[in-house]
């Protein structure tokens, strides 16, 4: 085939496409009469290669072929499906899950691991997976046909002004049994009431509130009374150890906080903080000793559960300690959301630093051990540079918590969440670039 002269697949397409009376460039038609035939052979212990689409031209020859877009290291290819897939979203009766931008704050990502009771049925919780054969974080994302339209949705940011005074610690901590006027902290600037050393309740500046009841600990009780009966030296008759034996026969009769006194305790709380608990989403989490359970309360924003969260941990005498927001969830407007479609050529934009969120866990393995010295690579033969396909099955829009920023400001945004055949969760921001500050130092 001539640089001048289109072979019958060029021709089929053109005849195929319904801009084919668009005038295309001259580089255009260049590029397109490279692209390699079906018969082309595929380089032994290689890869197949992917053919860079001119962006440009990139949804005509796609709805000429009939396909969607295959989207990484900078290049389109096509697939066969036409239709765009459905973008799911929360329902006032069945809420979104939280979409995560940052993993799980210490660079890895989170795995599927553990079933906790969420509202009165079960769902996974997030822990972080580790394995030797993690991914390595080059990918290459097989994207769907995406919708290309975009959107608007509004971005909230947590208003800390709305309960900051002493006045608001005073009240909140009477609501939890706290008697006393509100002094200034001197850990973080904001309020305290009661006594570091017994029951104590804080309130900082930026919009969360801290509560220490002054319960203490099974493990702590149980110390106290085995020293009290025997000390810590003192054997038995049958040569155990009096301490211990009597450490693990008070361990085992604490019992574990009652579901009723559970649910008054998370009451209280989000009642003392001022939030509408009708507005969240309860997970309850037992400890490994079924001595206390910790109850998370993640408030719901536009049918999305989100990060912002309040936890109170539970024992039998009622809560131990607690933490919470107490700042205003405000809406900042409507802002300009992308199409699906730009969300998915995000993926591969690192200025927008797509990170694999959640993964299924990973099994471990460890590199072969070795007996003798391995043998030398054959000449000629592919350098390992590991790539995973990703092939992207669905797309959801919701929001996201962001850091804080340098004001301590906390925003919920929108945000895309892409998940992969192979169960991985990967996720974008969603605002259009207009609506981002991009600004910053090297």
């Amino acid at each position: 085939m001539s640089d001048d002269t289109p072979g019958d697949e060029i021709r089929a397409l053109e005849s195929a496409d319904p801009a084919a009376a668009a005038t295309a460039s001259a580089d255009l038609h260049d590029r397109i009469s490279r692209i390699p035939t079906a018969t082309t052979p595929v380089p032994a212990g290689r890869g197949r290669p992917r053919w860079l689409v001119p962006l440009a031209a990139s949804a005509a020859v796609a709805a000429a072929i009939g396909g969607a877009y295959i989207w990484g290291s900078g290049g389109i290819a096509v697939s066969p499906s036409t239709t765009p897939i459905a973008v799911e979203t929360g329902t006032p009766a069945d809420p979104a899950r939280p979409i995560h931008l940052y993993g799980d704050g210490s660079g890895g990502a989170l795995s599927q691991s553990v079933e906790m009771q969420v509202g009165g049925r079960v769902e996974p919780s997030v822990g972080v997976g580790f394995g030797w054969d993690r991914p390595t974080g080059r990918n290459r994302f097989l994207l769907p046909t995406l919708d290309t339209a975009s959107t608007q949705a509004d971005v909230f940011v947590v208003d800390p002004a709305a309960q900051t005074t002493a006045e608001d610690a005073g009240r909140m901590a009477a609501a939890l049994g706290l008697s006393g006027d509100a002094r200034p902290s001197d850990l973080d600037g904001g309020w305290v009431v009661g006594d570091y050393a017994g029951a104590y309740f804080g309130l900082q500046l930026w919009g969360e509130a801290y509560f220490q009841s002054g319960i203490p600990d099974a493990l702590s009780v149980c110390e106290r009374s085995a020293t009290d009966l025997h000390g810590r030296d003192k054997m038995n008759d049958d040569g155990t150890w009096a301490f211990g034996q009597e450490m693990i026969r008070c361990m085992a009769d604490t019992p574990p906080p009652s579901d009723e006194l559970v649910q008054e305790s998370v009451s209280l709380f989000l009642s003392a903080l001022g939030i509408d608990e009708t507005a969240t989403q309860i997970t309850l989490t037992p400890d490994g000793s079924d001595h206390t359970t910790t109850a998370t309360a993640a408030l719901i924003v536009e049918n999305n559960v989100t990060e912002i969260v309040a936890r109170v941990t539970v024992s039998a005498q009622g809560i131990m300690y607690a933490s919470g927001p107490t700042g205003e969830i405000v809406s900042l407007g409507s802002y300009a959301v992308v199409s699906p479609a730009e969300a998915g050529e995000r993926l591969s934009d690192p200025a927008f630093s797509a990170r694999m969120v959640s993964s299924p866990d990973y099994l471990s393995v460890p590199p072969a051990s070795l007996t003798a010295p391995p043998e030398a690579p054959q000449p000629g033969s592919a350098v390992p540079w590991k790539v995973v396909d990703r092939e992207i099955v669905s797309v959801r829009l919701g929001l996201a918590l962001l850091p804080k920023d340098v004001n301590q400001h906390r925003y919920l945004v929108p945000t895309y969440e892409f998940t992969a055949a192979d169960g991985t969760v990967w996720s974008v921001i969603a605002l259009g670039e207009d609506e981002l500050d991009m600004t910053g130092s090297g």
